[in-house]
């Protein structure tokens, strides 16, 4: 991650994650998100609890956490995101200006550690820091956080009905084959980038280049026919 949020320290490793204290976390959470936001943190939960027994049943209860954080800075204003990249020493980028809503997956990272700093460690982080741009090398952990918060069930954009529709024809086809399933998430990633980078172009609007570089990562992987490489 390219802030020191961890003032160079990393975060101890989560093993465990018990329901009581996801429990408590959702509850914690509330006051740092609207009610449509809370709704919106808790369907993509369920979401990633769903596609963790997919592809990392063994690391669900850790989704499950990065999902609940994802958003925990959704609601600032553009000038707090800047005030808090400043406490938290986040580096920001020219090009992060021109898009303001990357921000908030950088700045809740910052304040996930300070606040929830016993639900953190560096794998949920990193689901919470590229949650939105997405980067080159994702893993499968930051893949399944990211794909989780696009297609969670309530969201009734074209593009997430289409994109959740498609995923889950693909993995209904698989057979229980686990390079069939790896295959249809890294084609719903690929797929998902290309309606994002659309989207943005359609509007003007600049776009990121940890998005371009995390469409062209997974197209390599299914062009080098390395899609079981996604770890």
């Amino acid at each position: 991650m390219e802030n020191n949020t961890s003032r160079g320290q990393s975060a101890r490793e989560i093993i465990n994650i018990t329901e009581d204290e996801l429990s408590s976390l959702r509850e914690r959470i509330r006051p740092y998100l609207t009610d449509k936001r809370y709704l919106h943190t808790l369907a993509v939960e369920r979401e990633v609890s769903a596609l963790g027994d997919m592809f990392l049943p063994e690391k669900k209860g850790k989704l499950r956490c990065a999902a609940l954080l994802h958003d925990i800075t959704k609601m600032l204003s553009f000038e707090k995101q800047l005030q808090y990249c400043k406490y938290f020493g986040i580096i920001v980028r020219n090009s992060d200006v021109l898009s303001p809503k990357v921000f908030h997956a950088k700045t809740a990272c910052g304040v996930a550690k300070r606040d929830f700093f016993e639900f953190c460690d560096d794998e949920i982080l990193s689901g919470v820091r590229w949650h939105t741009t997405g980067h080159y090398g994702m893993t499968l952990f930051e893949s399944l956080v990211y794909l989780a918060d696009y297609i969670e069930d309530t969201r009734t954009f074209d593009d997430c009905v289409r994109l959740r529709k498609f995923f889950y024809d693909a993995v209904s086809e698989d057979g229980g084959n686990k390079t069939s399933r790896m295959r249809a998430l890294v084609c719903t990633m690929v797929k998902s980038f290309d309606m994002t980078i659309e989207n943005l172009i359609s509007e003007g609007a600049f776009i990121d280049g940890d998005t371009v570089g995390a469409r062209n990562y997974f197209l390599e992987l299914i062009q080098t026919k390395k899609e079981n490489e996604l770890k």
